[in-house]
């Protein structure tokens, strides 16, 4: 997958952007490179210069997603530090981070779905990659949150960011096939189970 300093690109910014616009006018399956290459106005070679097919480029804008994630979640998290006692709130502000980040009309799930659909193993790279790039900033985040005494020092960073990777997943997955409101996992359940855990 591509080096993340091309998210800095505005060329690559549009692309990204463009991209988004027509997954969400005709879905996934149906957006081609060709839909891509007409609508931003830029040549073949200009979208082949960052990636090699469709199916890279939504993985690469579903990283770009993470970042942009990680990114407000570092800025919340560090006003929040600034401007709380230590006693206050603990969680509240991650708390309201995470359930303003549900929607499952999210551009992230409809390309997350989308690509476990694909039976190739070049999806599946871009796929690990993604896992493990999220993996990461999760354990970043719970790291993060024992600097700060929030969470347990006790608690494996790594093994809880895998865990709820694993929520994660599996809420994207359920939250797609579900046809009733009955049916749906609401992410806040979730995110206060892994909260008891970590405290």
């Amino acid at each position: 997958m591509a080096n993340s300093t091309i998210y800095n690109n505005p060329s690559f910014q549009h692309i990204l952007s463009i991209t988004e616009e027509i997954i969400l006018e005709k879905g996934c399956r149906n957006t081609t490179l060709k839909d891509i290459i007409e609508r931003s106005g830029l040549s073949k070679g200009a979208i082949y210069h960052y990636v090699d097919s469709k199916d890279e480029l939504f993985g690469l804008i579903l990283k770009s997603k993470i970042e942009e994630m990680n990114e407000k979640f570092l800025m919340t998290i560090t006003k929040s530090l600034k401007e709380e006692s230590p006693n206050q709130g603990r969680f509240g502000v991650v708390s309201q981070f995470f359930h303003s980040r549900q929607n499952n009309k999210d551009i992230g799930n409809l390309i997350f779905i989308y690509l476990l659909s694909q039976d190739n193993e070049k999806v599946k790279r871009i796929l690990t990659d993604l896992f493990r790039y999220s993996k990461d900033t999760g354990t970043e985040w719970i790291k993060l949150g024992q600097a700060n005494g929030v969470i347990p020092s006790t608690i494996d960073a790594e093994k809880m960011s895998t865990l709820m990777m694993t929520f994660s997943y599996g809420l994207r997955v359920t939250q797609s096939l579900s046809s009733s409101e009955e049916d749906k996992v609401d992410a806040s359940d979730i995110f206060n189970m892994i909260m008891k855990t970590l405290t």
